[in-house]
């Protein structure tokens, strides 16, 4: 099934969200609230000429938004932000809240970038109405350093800010001083993550930036969101996966990774991915050089794969 045809077969679903007025960002406290279920990491869909699809990426939002989605996110990894220019990440940012339009929530992102770089994008993603800058920590600079790159973003911009990268324990606990950071994208060794959950747990909103069995790791340390990569494609997964998680039926979200996500993560790339978007409806296959893009006919033959899936 197509995500068209759900789309077109689903209108019964009632909306997650009433719709607000793109602008109309929430507070950080109330981003920390409403941060919840499978969050739509949005992928960078190109043309056959390069060029950002910004068609595709509404029709992204729309299936994210039918897979029980209401929170859409950039991040530098999935966005392929090593591929963009910085107008290009602006204009993505714009074209997502637009998209979105106020029917959930929005989370812009930087890369690992320089203090000044940082403190103009947090600016742009609020004044475009984005809801939450997820914040890439930079590989360079000593602590203090660090302290005030932090600094100045979040006084930069009335907007959550999300951490995104393994923040020295240290520095952790000076940053949340700011009280705007309230969101953490989890991704790092358990160790760390677990150190982080029993100290911050209650200040943060942890995230799983990984897959959903991730996610149900941590769900006794009441983890309440995750990265889907489904929602960009296939509606119901992430709807299955969400509604056994809500009723707490663990063998049966257990038994939606297994029957999904092993399969499909053992296949994953970029290229991958965006031949599924192609093979669903949402985007086209195409990657930048020098990535390889998936072939027509290697495109043509993930519909045997998705349907042993059932899909």
């Amino acid at each position: 099934m197509t995500c068209r045809t759900v789309l077109q077969t689903c209108s019964w679903l009632p909306a997650l969200v009433a719709a607000r007025p793109a602008q109309a960002a929430v507070t950080p406290i109330q981003f920390k609230e409403k941060l919840t279920g499978p969050i739509c990491s949005v992928p960078t869909p190109y043309t056959e000429s390069f060029a950002i699809d910004h068609d595709a990426i509404r029709r992204i939002v729309e299936c994210g938004l039918k897979a029980g989605s209401h929170v859409f996110a950039l991040t530098a990894g999935n966005s392929q932000y090593d591929r963009l220019t910085y107008d290009e990440i602006k204009s993505l940012t714009s074209t997502l809240v637009k998209a979105v339009n106020g029917r959930g929530l929005v989370i812009g992102a930087t890369g690992p970038w320089w203090t000044g770089q940082a403190v103009d994008y947090a600016k742009f993603a609020a004044h475009t109405g984005a809801d939450a800058v997820q914040v890439f920590l930079p590989a360079y600079g000593d602590d203090d350093m660090l302290f005030d790159h932090f600094r100045q973003i979040a006084g930069a911009t009335r907007c959550a800010v999300v951490l995104h990268g393994q923040v020295p324990m240290p520095l952790l606990k000076r940053i949340l001083d700011f009280d705007s950071i309230v969101a953490y994208k989890e991704e790092y060794p358990v160790i760390y993550s677990v150190d982080v959950f029993t100290q911050y747990g209650k200040r943060l909103n942890i995230f799983s930036g990984g897959q959903k069995s991730r996610y149900l790791m941590y769900q006794p340390y009441d983890m309440r969101a995750y990265y889907s990569t489904f929602s960009t494609f296939e509606p119901s997964v992430p709807k299955t996966f969400w509604q056994a998680c809500q009723k707490g039926e663990t063998a049966a979200a257990v038994d939606v990774v297994k029957r999904y996500d092993v399969p499909f993560f053992a296949k994953f790339s970029h290229p991958f991915w965006r031949a599924t978007l192609e093979n669903f409806g949402t985007a086209r296959r195409f990657v930048r050089p020098p990535d390889r893009a998936f072939t027509a006919a290697q495109t043509a033959e993930l519909k045997t794969f998705y349907s042993s899936l059932g899909l």
